[in-house]
């Protein structure tokens, strides 16, 4: 087959690779994390969920003033997040959230947090899931349909509008904008291009099996003078500009999409808005010049793709419109949390600004992560007392604990002094368990393993039953359940799960071992 070619001298935001990946997700809903493994866990942890918490409660003070102007169900703080995906993170960071309310004698109903996303069939997901089902039930939580940069956004928050009481807005949007079409310039001595893309299938698919896969797509790149009106926002343009006086030589990811749909948003509020974005990409001036090579893809999946984004030019642009930015003082790390500001002037917002420096000089989700990357080649050496400083790090992270797992099994039975530690450490990582793929369900078999060794037999056999629940009988648990029975002094009760466990795998020797024991000790 001939290579083919699909478009010609294109802005790299116009190609037709954005749409393919809108449907590759409309397409592939939850799928695209549970199967796909699309990344998200960065920001779908406790940790950042805290994070986030700390600096939206500090805004929620800024907009109301120290004497606490009282929020309501009729006019609460509006928050809206981008590709909510999952809904980890919105379950993580409302839990979070509501604790700092209630400890200020705040209402949770004053909260309305709509989870939004591209791909319709989430929805159906969200409102069946019955980690969400609580904060949906009292009203503080729905989920919409939008599509970033769509002036559908309406609709979320079209209520309040109507009402003529706005208010403030937060908007929060994780790995959105890598994912949301930008333009690409070249700066050379002086001079500014776009780059124009041609997209080519090299006909490398087998007959009959549809589109080429995005990542089997090849792109070249042609060099177009850039007009004085190339956007028609002003500040875009002298952002341009900007570029072209300071950079000797740089190639350029614009983020045109993601500065679009905030501009859209930022007009459902009343001129007060929050923007907490997370992602890879560059903060600063000088990590721009060091891109000389074409706009580089990294690739999740065959049709899922990512970019770096250029989070100095969403801050150059919001400046320039009397906002204010505020991002990360390290240069170089995989993860950025930056937050934008609109409606301010001098000396507003100063508790949210504040909570964010504070947030940004402290041990950060970066920091950790990177930590936990050297961590792996030593978890066989972690003694219990490490192991409960590392999660306690997280903030009781769930995907740690299942690490951690096959060390804190084989040592707790001989815990002393940390027995009751442990206890409290299971039963803080179950309470943020939020299963997004089956691997999620083992979770509730390893809290009840690691209770069943610290002989809490009453909270084990409560984790056990969870996990019979999500997957199903298994001899495994039956014998642990029978344990737990056990040492609950209840004699019959082991004996049938001991015959249980070993009906279902008469090769499971333990079972059959305990049950004898069992029978002669009854007879």
């Amino acid at each position: 087959m001939q290579p083919v070619v699909l478009e010609c001298d294109v802005p790299l935001s116009q190609s037709l690779i954005w749409r393919r990946q809108r449907e590759f997700y409309a397409q592939r809903g939850l799928k695209a994390w549970s199967e796909e493994n699309v990344p998200a866990y960065i920001t779908n942890n406790p940790f950042t969920a805290e994070i986030y918490a700390g600096i939206v409660f500090a805004f929620l003070r800024d907009c109301t003033g120290h004497a606490g102007s009282p929020l309501s169900p009729e006019n609460p703080l509006r928050i809206v997040e981008l590709g909510a995906g999952t809904g980890r993170f919105a379950y993580l960071f409302l839990r979070h959230l509501t604790l700092l309310l209630r400890a200020e004698n705040m209402s949770p109903a004053s909260l309305r947090y709509t989870m939004t996303d591209c791909a319709e069939n989430l929805l159906g997901e969200w409102r069946s899931n019955p980690y969400l089902e609580e904060f949906a039930r009292n009203g503080m939580l729905q989920f919409e349909v939008f599509q970033a940069g769509s002036p559908a956004a309406r609709s979320f928050v079209g209520d309040a509008e109507r009402a003529g009481n706005a208010g403030p807005l937060v908007l929060i949007a994780n790995y959105v904008f890598d994912s949301l079409p930008q333009d690409a310039y070249n700066v050379s001595e002086g001079q500014i291009f776009e780059l124009m893309v041609t997209t080519t299938d090299r006909g490398r698919r087998a007959a009959g099996r549809g589109p080429a896969r995005l990542a089997d797509l090849s792109r070249s790149y042609k060099e177009a003078d850039v007009p004085p009106d190339r956007y028609a926002d002003a500040s875009w343009n002298a952002t341009l500009e900007h570029y072209r006086d300071k950079l000797r030589a740089a190639t350029l990811l614009f983020p045109s999409q993601a500065l679009a749909t905030l501009r859209e948003v930022a007009r459902l509020s009343d001129g007060r808005m929050l923007v907490l974005a997370a992602d890879k990409g560059q903060t600063h001036e000088d990590q721009l010049a060091l891109s000389l090579a074409p706009p580089e893809f990294e690739f999740h999946s065959p049709d899922c793709f990512s970019q770096l984004v250029n989070f100095h030019a969403i801050a150059k642009c919001i400046e320039a419109e009397g906002g204010k930015a505020l991002l990360p003082d390290k240069h170089f790390s995989t993860f950025n949390i930056c937050v934008f500001l609109e409606g301010c002037s001098k000396g507003v917002f100063p508790e949210t600004t504040a909570a964010y420096r504070q947030a940004q000089t402290a041990f950060g989700p970066d920091d950790l992560f990177t930590l936990f990357a050297w961590l792996n080649a030593h978890m066989q050496e972690m003694t219990v007392a490490q192991i409960l400083s590392a999660l306690r790090l997280t903030r009781w992270d769930t995907t740690a604990f299942m690490r951690f797992f096959p060390m804190l099994a084989r040592q707790a039975r001989h815990a002393v002094h940390e027995r009751a530690d442990i206890r409290e450490a299971v039963l803080r990582v179950w309470a943020n368990h939020f299963p997004v793929g089956p691997g999620d369900n083992a979770l509730a078999f390893q809290c009840g393993v690691v209770l069943l060794e610290l002989r809490y037999f009453d909270d084990a056999a409560k984790m056990l039953r969870e996990s019979l629940e999500s997957l199903g009988p298994s001899a495994a648990t039956s014998y642990n359940l029978g344990l737990c029975a056990q040492g609950l002094g209840n004699r019959d009760e082991a004996l049938a799960l001991m015959m249980e466990a070993s009906n279902l795998d008469p090769q499971f020797e333990p079972a059959r071992a305990a049950r004898e024991k069992l029978e002669r000790n009854l007879a």
